[in-house]
Order: structure tokens, then sequence, then C-alpha cells
């Protein structure tokens, strides 16, 4: 390859020159074909007896011809070297101009794959949905880059969207929903439904009281991180100081409840009833703005209209409680100076769990209509996840024509998985649920129109709120499970529920596929037996993966907290370890260690 000074030499040379000294070569060539070709016929004609005239047979013989030819051929060969040269000579003059190629000459096709490779993996959304989805640092710099880069990585930009009940939130959604690059990389929306409550913004005692034991969690808070320590000495004395101020908030406010004076005034200590007003009325403000975002269906309404605008989005997350934006504090327009903090704390909309316990209403969103809203913006999610702590009030229970738009909206649901957690708050850590008849048939309606669809892959239900460890009190959903036939269900996960040996028998006969993932946690035998249920388990095809844990009910009540280890419990520490009922399952053992005694598991 010729070198740069080179090129830049030759582009000042005259192309038309070049061309005429290749012409040159070329008829160069011509003639010392020619003459090969001559002493070709020379030497022919000498090798057949041939004689030349006596004045010229002394200068020719075979020896002058081949030497002659060696000449000729050596000039030949330096005619080809001088040709490449001059058409490599020929080609850079004929550049427009010369430069180096860079990574923005790439095609977009290959530039997309460049700025994938630079955000890094990202899961199945339909199976992980936003468990590990998040924004890379790296794509917000790509995009800072130049307009190519930020065309070609805007859609790696934000995988999940979050939206909660509050107006700023919905605009936030809706300009993503609309902007031309950034749309087509959703791929999840996460509806967050802690809220504001209207009992507690119209009235100030109410809402005192409510802050007070709220400040008592944060002094609680900061006390366990005084506890676990630190090194420096600065954070230690902030910590402090902290928790004295946290202490003095708890205490105006209570007194505030209970006689109207704030025994924490002093000379050197400010009236803390002004801080309560000023975060009264910023909750005051927080909750107007959820209601009217609540108001006639408009936020369900919002959400899915903005999810139909975006093409790659697939999966539609509900929950009461965002765990993973639980430290993140919205600013709030007070003037509260160094309290900012802690009035920041009291702020942070409650899930309804909390709710519940101070005897306050949740809001009517209609959320759970969800999909149904979305079929009518013209949408169908392949993947729904809901996870709630309680049920949502009587007045948001779904009539039979809500129910049929919500069944028409999970037509091509492929990832189903409800969750009803037991919710643990900080005043009453093991808080259940004791759900009226009325709302369990409220569970089983919602659940029976969500999965009127022959689509869904994969099937996750959880019931833990329900759980209740003295009565037992598990939800009944096994008829839900065998009144259809399920064509490409591969995966199950049934927790917190009871089921009869019948239906589990009816659930499997009435599989197409065969499963590549069984698991039973905390499930309720309420007629049959378990060791016949394990051998309906086994017929089914080998090779899925088993996870039997907490099974309770006929043969389970009577066993022994040892031998009930010694059946279920893994028998190994290993992580990949399975336990005896486990292995009979899938085929690895043919003991069934509900039949056999302890000396046949042990041979086995």
């Amino acid at each position: 390859m010729l070198s740069a000074e080179r090129g830049s030499s030759l582009l000042r040379d005259d192309l038309g020159q070049l061309y005429q000294q290749l012409k040159e070569l070329d008829r160069s060539d011509e003639r010392l074909t020619e003459q090969i070709c001559l002493m070709g016929r020379y030497e022919h004609f000498i090798q057949n007896g041939g004689t030349f005239p006596e004045a010229s047979s002394e200068n020719v013989s075979l020896e002058s011809i081949e030497a002659h030819c060696e000449t000729l051929f050596s000039y030949r060969e330096l005619n080809s070297t001088q040709r490449k040269t001059l058409l490599e000579d020929i080609n850079i003059c004929s550049r427009p101009r010369l430069r180096s190629l860079t990574v923005l000459d790439l095609p977009d096709e290959i530039l997309l794959r460049v700025c994938e490779y630079v955000r890094g993996w990202q899961p199945d959304v339909l199976r992980f949905g936003s468990t590990f989805l998040n924004t890379s640092n790296d794509i917000k710099s790509l995009r800072l880059t130049c307009w190519r880069f930020c065309n070609t990585s805007s859609h790696l930009f934000l995988p999940f969207v979050r939206v909660e009940l509050n107006q700023a939130s919905l605009e936030r959604l809706n300009a993503i929903s609309q902007h031309p690059m950034i749309s087509k990389g959703v791929r999840v929306v996460r509806v967050v439904l802690d809220y504001y409550d209207y009992d507690l913004a119209n009235d100030l005692a109410f809402f005192a009281e409510f802050s007070a034991v709220r400040m008592g969690e944060c002094a609680n808070s900061l006390e366990l991180g005084l506890s676990l320590g630190t090194k420096d000495l600065a954070q230690n004395n902030m910590i402090t100081e902290k928790l004295r101020k946290a202490r003095l908030l708890e205490t105006s406010w209570l007194s505030f409840v209970n006689d109207g004076i704030d025994h924490a005034t002093s000379e050197t200590n400010p009236s803390y009833q002004d801080l309560l007003h000023i975060a009264h009325e910023e909750y005051r403000s927080r909750a107007t703005d959820q209601k009217q975002v609540c108001e006639n269906g408009y936020f369900i309404h919002s959400v899915a209209t903005a999810f139909a605008r975006m093409p790659r989005a697939r999966r539609v997350e509900i929950q009461q409680h965002d765990d993973e934006g639980i430290f993140r504090k919205r600013a709030a327009p007070i003037r509260a100076g160094e309290d900012a903090c802690f009035v920041s704390w009291i702020l942070q909309p409650m899930n309804w769990d909390t709710g519940r316990q101070w005897g306050l209403r949740t809001p009517h969103i209609d959320a759970l209509a969800l999909p149904g809203a979305m079929c009518e913006a013209g949408v169908l999610p392949q993947s729904l996840d809901i996870k709630i702590t309680s049920l949502p009030e009587s007045n948001d229970i779904l009539n039979q024509k809500e129910l049929r738009r919500l069944s028409m909206g999970a037509q091509q649901l492929k990832d189903i998985k409800i969750m009803l957690q037991r919710h643990r708050t900080a005043n009453d850590p093991e808080f259940r649920l004791n759900p009226e008849t009325a709302e369990l048939n409220q569970l089983r309606d919602y659940i029976d129109a969500v999965l009127n669809t022959d689509s869904i892959e994969r099937l996750s239900l959880d019931f833990e709120c329900f759980l209740n460890e003295d009565t037992d009190l598990l939800i009944d959903l096994g008829s839900l499970m065998t009144f259809k036939l399920w064509g490409n269900l591969v995966e199950v996960s049934w927790s917190s529920v009871s089921l009869h040996q019948k239906e589990i028998e009816c659930f499997f006969e009435q599989r197409r596929k065969p499963l590549e993932s069984l698991r039973f946690s905390t499930v309720h035998l309420l007629t049959g037996s378990w060791a016949d249920t394990l051998e309906v388990l086994r017929t089914a095809p080998t090779g899925y993966q088993v996870s039997l844990g907490g099974l309770s009910g006929a043969e389970c009540t009577d066993l022994s907290d040892e031998e009930n280890k010694r059946i279920f419990h893994k028998q190994s520490d290993d992580y990949w370890g399975t336990s005896r009922a486990e292995d009979f399952v899938t085929g690895a053992s043919e003991t069934n260690p509900l039949t056999a005694d302890e000396t046949d598991q042990h041979d086995a």
C-alpha cells in the first residue's frame, strides 16, 4: 500500500499523463510479445535443420536465441511491475479526496450492533420483566457524542418506564411515547399504585398523627443506622443530629394532636408546627393532583394510549408498592430549610396496606382493568405482572362489561404472574388479610377473565396475603385450572393455593406440551393423598425442573418435622440440590418417599 506522503504528491500529478504512461507500457508489451514469438519461430526452425544465410548464420544460434528470450522476459516482468505501480497511482489519483475511515463510516445496521454491545446484556422481557432492565450510563453518554450516535442509540435509552398516580408522571410517559426514537426502545411499563389519602389531606389533626408515626419510623431507621456504626465521625455526628430532630418532630406533632400545644418549641428551637403546616399544604396539593388524575378513568386511559404508541412495549406491571423506587425522593416545593429531608419522608405516598391499617380507603383507580383499556386503545400486551398486597375496595369491583373487555385484552398474553403478597409494615410486621367472600369471588372472576386465552405459556399464581398460619386459609382456585385446555403452557408456579388431587390430575391430562418448569410452594391438598399426587406428577414427561416445598394437607399434616425435612428438603447444601420428592417426580429416583419407609429411602 502506498504511503500517505506519496499519495499526496501523486494527487498533484496529471491523471492523463499516468494513463499515457500506461498506454506506452501496453505498446511495449506488444512489441516484446512479438519479439518472443519471433525467437520461438527461429528456435523451431533451427531445431528442424534449417539454416540462415551465411551473412547472418554466425550471429544466430540456439544459445543466442535463449539468451535473447531471457532478456525479453525480464523486460516484460519489469513492465508488469511498472503497470502495477501505475494502476495504484491511478487509483489514488482517481479518489475525490483522501482521508482515514472512522466508526461513523459504518452503516446504521452495524452501528446499531455496536450500541447494543455498549448497552450490555438484556434479558427476555416476557419472562423477567424489568428485573434486569436498567438505563445504561454508557448509552446516556453515547447519546451526547453526536447526532449520529444519538439517532442510533436512543432506542436503547429507556427499556422500561415507571408511571405513578400524578400528572407529572403521566406527562413524562406521554412525552416518552411520542418521542420518535426513545419510544421504540420501551418494552415494559410499570404502574405504581402508591397514593395520597384524601382524608389526611383534609384533616390537619389526622395528618399530624399520621406524620408523627411516620417520623417515629424515620427515627427508628436513624437509630438502626447509628447502631451499626461507622468510622466516619462527621457522619455519626450528622446522624445523631438528624435523630435528635426526628424525635423532636415526633414529640411536637403528637402533642399537637393531644392538646394543641407544641412542647418541642423553645427559645432556641423554632416551632415545628409551622413545618407541619407546610408539609400538610404540600400533601393536600399532591392529593388534589392525584384526584384529578384518577377521575373518570383518565389515568388508565392515558397509560393505555401511551402504551399503544410504543411499538416494542410488550409487558405491563401493576404494583401497589415500588420496592425499587422506595428510596427515590421526589423534590417538593417546600420552604423547610435543613428540615426538608424530614418533610420529604412524610410526603412519600403510602401503600394500600398502610392505608387499610389506618382505616383509609384506596382511591378508585381501576388499574387492574388496564389490559382491557389497552385493547380499546388498539394494542394487546403479551405479559402481565400484578404484585399487590391486598384486593381493591368493593367499589372497584369490575362489572360484567369490564370483565368481558378485560378478557379481550388478555388474548395475546403469554406470561401471567399474579402475586398477592403479604406486606409487613413497621407497625404490624405480621399483618394479614381476612378476605370476605365478595372479595374472593371478585378475585376468581378477575383471574377467570385473564386466563381465558390459549396463548399462555407461563403462569404464576401466588396468594401469600391470604395465608393464615393458624387456620390455613388458602384460596381454592383448582376449578379455574381445569376448565380449559392448556395448549401452550410450559411453566407453572402455584403458591399459597388449595387444590384437590382430581384437579391436579385433570390439569396434567389437559396439557398439550410437556412442562419445562413446575413449582409447588405452600400448596394445600384438600382431598386425595400427596403420595398419589407425586405419582401423577411423575407421569408427566421427564426432564423438566421441579420445586416442591411447604406442602400441607393429607398425609403431610401428620408428618413430623424430621420426616418432612427428610422428604421435602434438599439433600445437600448445593444450590442445585434436590429433595427426595423432587427426585422421584423427575425420575431420578424410583422410590416414592411418601410410601417407602425410612430404611428403603436410605437404601435408595
